[in-house]
């Protein structure tokens, strides 16, 4: 079974009596011009064509003739980026043929796709492309291809693909992809779900073993075209594309869902859960709940009791055991119910990340293989089956060419907002980039828009911090279509992390990770020498990895730009300086918030006068000499070229400091003042920012000192992730930290 076109002088009238080459074809068919069959069952599906069906052709023979599905075009630049299955060039020329068809299911089987229009109709757009040479008369092509197009519903229909023609199918419908991380990456993201079971300002430490991984489903509802292409006798690519929706108005919002494939898994982990929300095993507090509905506690055993009932907030059911079994029974339920919210929201906001960055016609999917393979994957792809194709695919061994709905395993490290940003090479390499992806919900020329940015500046390098690693990744996205987008429309992000690589530490190295958690809010002063002893017992002296990281939502983000114009910003700057020197086993170096106290007055004066560092030696023996913290340091202050990294050597080794700052001050108040204006904002401003970023001490800084703004906000900290993640490789044990908030 086929379509064809009939009345072809009508049609042909339209068309130049001239080659192809050179020729603007563009050319809606009146209904009356077409045969159709009246239904094409597809298992529980059926395809109609009716008298308000909607048929073009289109004529491609140079890059400058765009195809909306993406099917033909220039080929690819780069070899990350896939060439599309028609190629520009070699004298070639195609006429496309489409035309929409109704789509029904089976009572009781849901529809895999979505309508487009507001009467609830479900359509699909299907097209047959031909080839042919460029000086072939456009009116002769026309006639030699109407008398039978290729239906693309029809698996038969890849039977009669010649070389270099090919058929597409395109639907708004679900995608979806599977993906495996690790527990440890996953308690990084909307921690606060499962501290908030805690009074404020607790430490939690939970531990993920070897091998503690957890898997989810995530679907996205979207425009994709299905094409198979013929590149050689023999041969059929298959790809799956995203596409630009047909019709205007029909992509309100980017929806996506994540569910998680074994909901199981997750009593395995919410023992460990409980636990550090306890700080003691769980079969210890279930004794001691035990002998004191028994009377049977020990005045220990008491102690440690009200400990854990303190962080609990359960105090006042010591007295009433029976309350308290209850009580603990309702947060155990609690805590299983947050875990899989919790997994399940790091799985659909790491998606939501990734796929709004996806440009209009990126190939999501694309294999070579012979036309068995194309004939079984035709019905599921066709059919809106995407997870069984792709199970099919891998069952089979399919070679893939590309492919970014495939399983994102657990060795792509879910850090920051994405799936899989992922580690990079060592060398001693800065990269800094702004990356603008702009889709539309229509093929109309002023149609909405939906802007997503990414910045990402990051650094690997051993010079001045050994085995360090840095990023920093800002986003700005919208969730929704607007014809005049302006900064207020968007949805701000900014992650910030701080990793050491895997090796033994000596206690100097160790306590330098700790006093970076410290700095970021991840701990407190109070904590260090606990965590210390909680590091030494999991690593037994075996290499470790650390991983600071510092997450900024929309709102907590705002806030600090709202606040970035407040007459002291500064001195608090000054301040964060202050508390991002380096650690050393000295009075006046040793914790955070001495280091404030004792230099944030010369970093302050430093920004005002911006000395040269042997200055500012000079300033700082002059100045902490008589300081009852500093005491003889205050020699070692003045000395230059000893690697201590004093405050004039940090000073030195981190050039540009004030401009940096001016720099970093300029970018928040550039996104401040511009709300109304439209998002080429974002590029200056990240520029701007993105300086602050180069050098490790320098995003210490910012860190501390976004973190002191956020505080002034109405939210405070309660939403700003901050977490310090220790993991010991040769046993794949991890364990997280991070404080409860208010």
């Amino acid at each position: 079974m086929a379509w064809k076109l009939v009345l072809l002088d009508e049609v042909s009238k339209v068309l130049p009596d001239a080659p192809l080459k050179g020729s603007d074809i563009r050319v809606e068919l009146p209904n009356a011009s077409y045969a159709l069959p009246s239904g094409q069952k597809l298992g529980p599906l059926t395809f109609a064509f009716d008298v308000s069906a909607k048929g073009f052709i289109e004529g491609y023979d140079a890059p400058a003739d765009v195809d909306a599905a993406g099917v033909v075009g220039e080929a690819s630049s780069t070899p990350e980026r896939l060439s599309p299955p028609l190629v520009f060039g070699d004298d070639q020329a195609w006429l496309k043929y489409a035309v929409e068809a109704r789509v029904k299911a089976e009572v009781g089987f849901p529809l895999p796709y979505v309508a487009l229009a507001a009467n609830g109709d479900v359509r699909v757009l299907l097209a047959d492309y031909h080839r042919h040479t460029q000086d072939t008369n456009a009116r002769a092509a026309l006639k030699a291809n109407a008398g039978e197009l290729r239906l693309p519903l029809l698996t038969s229909s890849l039977e009669k693909l010649g070389v270099g023609d090919a058929i597409s199918f395109q639907a708004r419908g679900e995608l979806s992809v599977t993906a495996t991380l690790d527990w440890a990456d996953v308690y990084t993201t909307n921690l606060q779900a499962l501290t908030k079971l805690l009074s404020a300002s607790t430490m939690v430490a939970f531990e993920a073993k070897a091998g503690a991984t957890v898997s989810a489903k995530v679907k996205v509802t979207d425009d994709y075209a299905v094409i198979f292409s013929r590149p050689e006798a023999g041969k059929i690519r298959v790809q799956v594309k995203k596409v630009v929706a047909r019709e205007a108005g029909v992509t309100a919002d980017l929806h996506v869902e994540a569910s998680l494939t074994d909901p199981a898994a997750v009593l395995a982990q919410v023992e460990h859960i409980l636990e550090g929300l306890l700080s003691v095993p769980l079969a210890t507090f279930e004794s001691l709940m035990t002998k004191l509905e028994t009377h049977t506690l020990s005045e220990a055993e008491t102690k440690v009791l009200r400990i854990v009932l303190d962080r609990l907030g359960f105090q006042e059911l010591e007295a009433a055991p029976t309350a308290l079994r209850t009580a603990w029974e309702k947060l155990r339920a609690d805590a299983r119910t947050r875990v899989q919210a919790l997994a399940e929201a790091k799985f659909a906001a790491g998606f939501r990340y990734e796929y709004l960055r996806l440009r209009e016609q990126t190939t999501l999917l694309s294999t070579v293989c012979t036309d068995a393979q194309a004939q079984a994957l035709h019905p599921m792809l066709v059919g809106g089956d995407m997870s069984r194709a792709m199970q099919h695919m891998q069952t089979h061994n399919m070679v893939l060419e590309q492919c970014l709905l495939k399983e994102v395993s657990k060795e792509s490290q879910a850090w920051g907002f994405s799936l899989r940003l992922g580690s990079w090479a060592m060398g001693g390499n800065d990269e800094r980039s702004l990356t603008q992806v702009v889709q539309r919900n229509s093929l109309e020329r002023e149609a909405p828009q939906r802007i997503s940015f990414l910045g990402v500046r990051r650094y690997t390098g051993t010079l001045f911090t050994p085995y360090a690693h840095w990023t920093a990744d800002f986003k700005a996205d919208m969730s929704e279509f607007r014809k005049s987008p302006t900064v207020a429309d968007f949805d701000l992000g900014l992650y910030l992390m701080l990793r050491r690589d895997a090796r033994k530490r000596g206690e100097d190295d160790l306590r330098q990770s700790v006093d970076e958690a410290i700095i970021w809010g991840a701990l407190d002063d109070a904590e260090e020498e606990e965590v210390l002893k909680r590091i030494r017992a999991a690593s037994g002296g075996k290499a470790i990895e650390t991983r600071v990281e510092l997450k900024l939502d929309n709102r907590t983000l705002r806030d600090v730009i709202t606040h970035s114009a407040d007459p002291d910003a500064p001195t608090v700057f000054a301040r964060a300086l202050a508390r991002a020197l380096p650690w050393y086993s000295v009075p006046c170096r040793d914790r955070p918030t001495v280091r404030e106290s004792v230099y944030a007055g010369l970093w302050r004066a430093y920004l005002d006068q911006n000395w040269s560092a042997s200055d500012a030696a000079k300033t700082a023996a002059a100045t902490l000499k008589n300081h009852p913290l500093v005491g003889l340091f205050a020699y070692t202050e003045g000395q230059l070229g000893n690697s201590m990294l004093t405050f004039a050597e940090v000073i030195q080794k981190n050039p540009g400091t004030v401009s940096k700052w001016h720099d970093l001050r300029a970018g928040l108040l550039d996104l401040r003042n511009n709300e109304q204006r439209s998002p080429a904002v974002f590029s200056g401003a990240f520029k701007a920012l993105s300086q602050s970023w180069a050098q490790s001490f320098h995003l210490k800084a910012t860190g501390a000192f976004f973190l002191e703004l956020a505080a002034r906000g109405g939210n405070g900290l309660a939403t700003v992730e901050r977490t310090f993640t220790v993991t010991v490789p040769d046993t794949g044990v991890s364990i997280v930290f991070s404080k409860s908030r208010a």
